[in-house]
């Protein structure tokens, strides 16, 4: 039930997001703004998310279950945080965390969350290139200020983030389904959160229970 909540949310917030980008276009004609938008509107999320999958069980094997990189294969963990560049930056670094939380409810972090504990074991290991903001992160280079007003700019960053999480969900999915995580010592609910470098909370994706 949490899953089906995060997904439904965030699939009506790349609803909004697309109107808030076309309704501005219908203002500014912008050419750059256009641009944005159709890449991100041609993107094959099928591709994405199968390219995501593979790079993630890769890097799972040649580093988080490698003692070359995880100096404590039997530490016992229950969140994994996936944090990105922002707008210049299209993978994922990987953390185990210690997350202090007992409710059944789904939790809602903080931007200072004591209740997370960084652990060494997996810590800032690759966790995959994401499609969608690798694109953005090239495309975009040189090109911030040809959009009429930083607002536009961010719309559509918001906009392709979104859609990178959705995918990010559906690749989460099938990582659980074909146990890909199963060499890991996790213990349930397992936590799986994104979010941007230095720009507020972790985001809960993906619970397994």
């Amino acid at each position: 039930m949490k899953n089906k909540t995060i997904i439904e949310r965030l699939k009506e917030t790349e609803i909004q997001l697309e109107k808030n980008v076309t309704e501005s276009l219908k203002l500014t004609d912008n050419k750059t703004q256009l641009e944005f938008y159709n890449l991100w509107k041609e993107h094959d999320s099928n591709k994405n998310i199968e390219s995501m999958f593979n790079d993630l069980k890769a890097n799972i094997n040649n580093y988080w279950l490698n003692d070359k990189y995880n100096n404590d294969l039997k530490k016992e963990f229950n969140m994994l945080y996936f944090e990105h560049g922002g707008l210049y930056g299209g993978a994922f670094d990987t953390f185990a965390i210690g997350f202090n939380y007992s409710s059944i409810e789904s939790p809602i972090f903080k931007t200072m969350d004591e209740r997370l504990n960084y652990l060494e074991n997996i810590s800032c290991l690759p966790g995959c290139i994401i499609p969608l903001l690798s694109d953005l992160t090239r495309e975009i280079q040189g090109k911030e200020n040809d959009f009429d007003d930083w607002e536009d700019l961010m719309d559509i960053y918001n906009l392709f983030e979104t859609a990178a999480f959705i995918e990010s969900y559906q690749t989460f999915l099938r990582a659980h389904h074909e146990n890909i995580f199963s060499k890991l010592n996790f213990k349930k609910p397992f936590y799986l959160a994104v979010g941007e470098h230095d720009a507020g909370a972790p985001k809960l994706l993906y619970v397994i229970e």
